[in-house]
């Protein structure tokens, strides 16, 4: 009896299950009929669920940044153009927190379909201090998301921030961000430099203060043309290969171009890094003669006799027995017992430190260099004033040749470069210098 009782329950529970919707069969390979698969209910387009506009960095998941980049900018802004294999960064703050206001006040406001290709994409990235980056990339006006292409309204003006390489309006100045080297730019034929110099793997510079030479130098750099930015520049061009341009006004201050291999080396920001920079239309820049092939390179003052010249023309300046003419500052860049630094002087501290330099004594003898280097830039107020290369105990005057100097009086002065070195109001960047 039970067993029939177990039969209908059983059998009842089937009956049930079968006039409640499709009967799904629980092992595999088993037919629940014996005629066509039954249909499948679809929900019409009004069931599925209605999306929800939402604000651009909401949907992204950039809640956090939204609130913090007024005061925690971003260091950096960079876009990767749709098709391009490089990404070109700019470094001024009203780009950056003009992309941020443009993101900010984009709304995501419906789905539009399956993402575009990678390479059908244009990306922008924020860069913050720490390194976290923040990425969105955009085709046709649509957000790209790994889930599908979306629409979005508002934010117009991030598409029109200028970035080099993808904006003509660039050239090789503005890629220092800048306002010094933008003025150096602008203001070259009111205020040409008094020279121009190149400086190959860190070695001497080798300078020229003819007219033609500077400008040479100045219109092949101002009218390059921005090609790209290098990707790879451990892999691609060679790091160790340097060469600097150096442009002196006259009254003292410089500004140092840079590359690396074939390429502009622009350190914008230094949380940032280097940016790589390949140019054309600088191929005589290389091999522009700086000095006539008939003069020697020589550094600072010329020959030894002018070098003790331009010495004793600042030693007295130091002392005020100069017509007036004062020393107004000293830049020391040192390596002492392995301890690497610089020091800006200015005022009586200034004065003091030609006088003891000035008290140092060369011979007419040469030596080979050996031991840590010393450079002393003296600034006086009329824009002259020596440029000093010291070598362990001798001083470097013409490519290849060293003076030896007293050695009482180098230990003297390392020992005064180190005191000074331990008051913080003479550790800074010199006044009215650039260097890319």
């Amino acid at each position: 009896m039970k067993k029939w009782l177990t039969a209908l329950a059983a059998l009842a529970m089937v009956l049930v299950l079968a006039g409640c919707g499709h009967f799904v069969p629980i092992m595999p390979g088993t037919d629940p009929t014996a005629g066509d698969a039954p249909e499948q209910d679809i929900a019409s387009p009004e069931q599925e669920e209605a999306f929800q506009e939402q604000p651009l960095m909401t949907f992204v998941g950039w809640d956090d940044l939204a609130v913090t980049y007024y005061d925690d900018t971003p260091v950096a802004l960079s876009v990767r153009a749709s098709g391009q294999t490089f990404a070109s960064p700019v470094f001024d703050r009203a780009s950056i927190i003009a992309a941020c206001d443009a993101l900010r006040s984009m709304t995501v406001t419906g789905r539009a379909g399956e993402a575009a290709p990678d390479q059908d994409q244009t990306v922008y990235t924020l860069t913050m201090a720490d390194g976290d980056t923040y990425s969105v990339g955009f085709s046709n006006g649509a957000l790209d998301m790994y889930a599908g292409s979306y629409t979005v309204s508002g934010g117009e003006a991030l598409w029109d921030i200028p970035f080099p390489c993808y904006d003509e309006g660039f050239d090789m100045f503005d890629l220092y961000f800048d306002g010094n080297i933008r003025a150096f730019a602008d203001n070259y034929a009111a205020d040409t430099p008094i020279s121009v110099g190149r400086r190959s793997n860190g070695g001497a510079t080798l300078t020229s203060k003819d007219p033609a030479v500077v400008d040479q130098a100045f219109s092949l750099l101002a009218n390059a043309r921005i090609s790209r930015v290098e990707e790879s520049p451990d892999q691609n061009i060679d790091l160790t290969q340097t060469t600097d341009y150096v442009f002196t006004l006259s009254d003292g201050t410089y500004y140092t171009f840079s590359f690396a291999g074939p390429c502009l080396a622009v350190t914008a920001n230094a949380d940032y890094g280097t940016v790589y920079y390949w140019l054309d239309g600088i191929d005589d820049l290389p091999g522009m003669t700086i000095l006539p092939e008939s003069t020697i390179p020589v550094f600072g003052g010329g020959a030894l006799t002018a070098l003790r010249d331009d010495i004793a023309t600042a030693q007295l300046a130091a002392y005020n027995e100069l017509n007036g003419i004062t020393v107004i500052g000293v830049f020391v860049d040192y390596t002492i017992n392995g301890q690497t630094g610089y020091l800006t002087l200015s005022g009586d501290t200034a004065a003091m430190f030609v006088q003891r330099v000035c008290a140092i004594n060369a011979s007419a003898e040469t030596v080979e260099p050996s031991g840590e280097q010393i450079t002393i830039s003296v600034t006086l107020s009329d824009g002259s004033g020596p440029i000093l290369y010291f070598t362990g105990d001798s001083i470097q005057q013409m490519v290849g040749l060293n003076y030896p100097c007293d050695s009482a009086a180098m230990n003297d002065l390392r020992n005064v470069i180190l005191t000074l070195s331990q008051d913080e109001n003479n550790v800074g960047a010199l006044t009215g210098e650039s260097t890319g």
